[in-house]
């Protein structure tokens, strides 16, 4: 694990070390998740979940929610049987 030590700025922001963002692959506009525990703050990168299943696994934005293909084809299949 790395350990860097950085300020926080007037605005509240703070910069990850471009050696730690390579190692996990960040990109700047990655979507990234912030939460508390306890006294300390995590920050990882933001995975998309699905609305209705909760899977991560293969899940696409969909009008700002994610939705993964099991569920679209559920949802497919009960549009198709209230069609006939």
């Amino acid at each position: 694990m790395s350990i860097a030590y950085k300020k926080i700025t007037s605005h509240g922001s703070i910069s990850i070390p471009v050696a730690m963002r390579r190692e996990i692959g960040l990109q700047g506009g990655d979507p990234m998740e912030v939460s508390q525990s306890g006294g300390d703050i995590i920050i990882r990168p933001y995975t998309p979940r699905c609305v209705f299943c909760g899977t991560t696994e293969g899940v696409k934005k969909f009008e700002g929610k994610g939705i993964c293909r099991m569920c679209v084809e559920k949802t497919l299949a009960v549009m198709k049987g209230e069609n006939n």
